[in-house]
């Protein structure tokens, strides 16, 4: 189970979560391993996606999923452990 995800996110964390994102969508490795059940080949893309989403359904329980899930790829980019794919 993703540590971070819970029922319900405040606005509050999920506007950070946003922020953070948007500030360095640029930035961001074009791949990642998010999982071992999990890859994307174009993670800008994917958390602008994930983002649309959030932003249309947040606090509702349906979408706390990819809440949880920009989380834990804000951690892998923060820890570096986001590689890129050669």
């Amino acid at each position: 189970m993703n540590p971070f995800y819970k029922k319900e996110y405040s606005p509050v964390e999920v506007s950070e979560l946003i922020a953070w994102f948007e500030a360095r969508i640029d930035r961001l490795p074009s791949s990642l391993v998010i999982d071992a059940a999990t890859e994307t080949d174009d993670l800008p893309r994917t958390v602008k996606s994930y983002i649309r989403i959030i932003s249309k359904g947040v606090p509702n329980v349906s979408f706390c999923g990819y809440v949880a899930q920009l989380m834990r790829i804000r951690s892998l980019v923060e820890n570096n452990l986001a590689p890129e794919k050669a």
